[in-house]
C-alpha cells in the first residue's frame, strides 16, 4: 500500500508549483514600484485626469512613483534608470519603444536598451515588469514577450495596442485619453495584483 504524503506537505505542493512562475526578486526589500516610461507613462493626454500610474496607486493602495519622461526614446530611458532605481523600487514597470518606433531607430537598438533596462533592474534586485507596445506603431514584433520569456519577467500584453487600436480611447494619434488610461492600468494591475500578494 503506498504511504501518503503529509497533509503539510499536501498543502505546499501548490505554492512550489505556483514558485516556479514567479519572477526573480520578488523578495526584493524595496518599498515602491516605479513607472519608467515616455509620454504615456507621463499621462500626455489625461487632460487633468489622473495619470495611469497614479490610478495604480489608488486601485493598489501602495506607493507608485511616476517616472515618465515625454518624448523619451527606449536608450534615454535606460540612462534615467539610476534615477528610477533611486526610489527604492521593489518593481519597475518599463513602457518603453514607442518614440523609437515613431523616429525609426533601428530595432537591434531598441532590443539593447530594453534589454539593458530588463537587466539594470534584476542587478539592482528588483522586479521588472515590461509593457508591450507594437501596432499601430509597427515595428519591434515580438521583443517584450520574447524578452519577458527569456528573462522570467511578467509582461503586460495587448492593452497598449488594443487601447492605441480605439478611437474611443485615444486622445491623438499616439496617447490614450482618460478612459484610456483608465483601461491600462487596469491591464497593469492585474499583472502586479498577484505579485503583491506572493510577497505578502
Amino acid at each position: 500500500m503506498p504511504r501518503r504524503l503529509p497533509s503539510t506537505l499536501l498543502a505546499a505542493v501548490p505554492l512550489l508549483v505556483a514558485c516556479r512562475d514567479l519572477p526573480p526578486n520578488l523578495d526584493s526589500r524595496g518599498t515602491t514600484i516605479v513607472c519608467l516610461g515616455d509620454s504615456i507613462t507621463a499621462g500626455v493626454g489625461a487632460d487633468g485626469a489622473p495619470t495611469y500610474p497614479d490610478l495604480l496607486a489608488q486601485r493598489l493602495d501602495v506607493d507608485v512613483v511616476n517616472a515618465g519622461y515625454p518624448g523619451a526614446t527606449a536608450a534615454d530611458l535606460l540612462a534615467r534608470l539610476p534615477e528610477a532605481l533611486a526610489h527604492d523600487p521593489w518593481l519597475v514597470i518599463v513602457e518603453a519603444g514607442g518614440n523609437d518606433m515613431l523616429r525609426r531607430v533601428p530595432v537591434g537598438e531598441t532590443e539593447a536598451a530594453v534589454r539593458g533596462l530588463v537587466q539594470g533592474v534584476l542587478a539592482a534586485g528588483a522586479v521588472p515588469m515590461l509593457v508591450e507596445i507594437r501596432a499601430p506603431f509597427g515595428g519591434l514584433g515580438d521583443l517584450f514577450v520574447r524578452l519577458g520569456d527569456e528573462y522570467d519577467v511578467p509582461v503586460v500584453e495587448d492593452v497598449l495596442p488594443e487601447i492605441l487600436l480605439d478611437r474611443r480611447l485615444k486622445s491623438d494619434e499616439i496617447h490614450p485619453n482618460a478612459a484610456g488610461y483608465e483601461r491600462l492600468a487596469a491591464a497593469v494591475a492585474d499583472e502586479v495584483e498577484p505579485l503583491l500578494e506572493a510577497r505578502r
